[in-house]
């Protein structure tokens, strides 16, 4: 479907991002009555990027190191970022859907823009090498492995699996959260540091 580019203030005073222009809508490839659209934002986000790899659930990401770009499995569709500012997104509804995702995501490259400016960010290569280590296993592996089913969920593997994805959050593993036992804490940090367990619903 052809459009005329239609740009968008989201924020008025954004540290970083403050507009957001549809460039194009087209149907999406992979879900029926569903459209596929192309944004550009008004800034270059290439060092924002590396810090957003930890505002959401790890199982959520995949970062191509090399180009730096992002590609999210978030709101029920994949959202691909680029350090040009171009965004692409597919299985949107329409316009207002669109600018309702966007929205949220320049939200959050905001903060991560503020936070690197205050010099409250983890260090990447350290941030790296715990991303490459996390996994449904090394997360369970953490957890009381009690199976109690306090958090919902039948095992403790079950909610490390959707902890990874984001289904769940941490803090609802109350045997942790409660007692909070020195070793399943210490075993956490190691595992994720404060930035990741933050994002996957830390609250101490």
């Amino acid at each position: 479907m052809e459009i005329d580019e239609l740009e968008y203030e989201i924020f008025e005073d954004g540290p970083i991002v403050r507009k957001v222009t549809i460039k194009e809508m087209r149907p999406c490839i992979v879900a029926e009555n569903m459209i596929r659209v192309l944004m550009q934002l008004d800034s270059e986000i290439g060092e924002v990027i590396p810090v957003l790899i930890t505002k959401y659930p790890p199982g959520k990401v995949n970062y191509i190191e090399n180009k730096k770009i992002l590609t999210l499995n978030i709101y029920k569709r994949l959202v691909t970022l680029y350090p040009s500012g171009k965004i692409s997104m597919n299985k949107t509804i329409d316009k207002e859907d669109a600018l309702e995702v966007v929205t949220e995501i320049m939200k959050v490259i905001n903060e991560a823009y503020n936070e690197i400016n205050s010099g409250d960010v983890a260090n990447y290569d350290e941030l790296r090498e715990k991303l490459s280590n996390i996994g449904p296993l090394s997360l369970y592996n953490c957890l009381p492995k009690t199976d109690c089913e306090k958090c919902g969920e039948k095992t403790c593997m079950a909610f490390a699996i959707k902890l990874l994805s984001g289904d769940v959050k941490l803090d609802k593993c109350t045997p942790i959260t409660d007692d909070l036992p020195d070793d399943a804490v210490s075993c956490l940090e190691d595992l994720l540091g404060t930035q990741i367990m933050q994002t996957m619903g830390w609250k101490r």
